[in-house]
């Protein structure tokens, strides 16, 4: 009981002396573009609750005994995805509700509450849930049957993962943290640029540095690998920038770093990446 207490004092501590750090970039490594277009987030109430949440749950002997038992059998039948879906455990956090509104709005493209969001692979919804209420119309892509449940479960409308992007237009599509987990990220990047509506917007984040690991190839490698370069984030967040402007055909709008927060476990109370986070608009031809 004691090795608990004195573990979630240690981790509330460790929360303290890195929430500044995790926002932050070294902006002579930026070209004066790419400067003028940061936005700088700062973590608030929103983001604290999940971590205090998360410190909470790590602390919860037999709950975590039940998920290492579960995911201990469940693992030779369904991807990890699948399990945490159905354990309800894994949670994800990147931008609240309020970070998202200023993300947006200095893109100059605030929250249309009339108009329609989807989340591309979007997990059990937690990360899009905190800002999706901005918009009337809440879509939402996912291959794991677990997942897809708790995203009913939240209010976001089923779309096929095919298909999505063929007839529907929507002023906010979401990839949050799938291009370093998918097979296809230009084809994906294509769909989303063909399915955003007029004055629409690209919501996406990518983890740096960027280390690709595809789940349902038997290799675990992408078929598509976007050729981002860069020693530092700052390096790989500008060569990311400009594959989407060269290649992909996104202009940027605004971009901001935030740590990609994860619960946790026995073993750590909860666990981060760093995140690069962009507002693209369509560059129409």
């Amino acid at each position: 009981m004691m090795n608990t207490v004195l573990r979630e004092i240690v981790a509330r501590a460790s929360v303290e002396s890195k929430q500044n750090k995790w926002y932050r970039v070294d902006k002579s490594h930026l070209s004066p573009e790419l400067q003028e277009k940061f936005v700088q987030l700062e973590p608030d109430d929103e983001t604290k609750e999940f971590l205090s949440s998360s410190i909470d749950k790590s602390s919860w002997v037999w709950t975590q005994i039940w998920y290492l038992l579960a995911k201990a059998v469940l693992k030779y039948f369904w991807t990890i995805t699948d399990i945490n879906g159905w354990l309800g455990r894994g949670s994800m956090f990147v931008l609240s509700s309020s970070q998202a509104r200023q993300l947006l709005g200095a893109a100059g493209r605030g929250a249309n509450n009339a108009g329609s969001l989807v989340d591309i692979g979007a997990g059990d919804g937690e990360v899009s849930r905190r800002f999706a209420h901005l918009y009337t119309n809440r879509y939402a892509t996912e291959i794991s049957a677990s997942m897809r449940k708790a995203l009913s479960s939240k209010g976001f409308a089923l779309l096929d993962t095919e298909e999505w992007w063929r007839e529907q237009r929507f002023d906010c599509v979401c990839m949050l943290n799938l291009l370093d987990r998918c097979a296809r990220p230009r084809s994906m990047l294509r769909q989303a640029k063909a399915a955003i509506a007029p004055d629409g917007v690209l919501l996406l984040a990518l983890v740096l540095p960027y280390k690709p690991y595809v789940e349902v190839t038997s290799d675990h490698k992408p078929e598509e690998r976007l050729p981002i370069q860069g020693v530092n984030f700052e390096e790989q967040a500008a060569s990311f920038i400009q594959i989407m402007r060269d290649e992909i055909g996104f202009e940027l709008a605004a971009w901001s770093r935030a740590p990609y927060l994860c619960e946790g476990d026995f073993a750590q109370a909860y666990y981060w990446l760093d995140d690069s986070v962009y507002v693209f608009t369509p560059i129409r031809t």
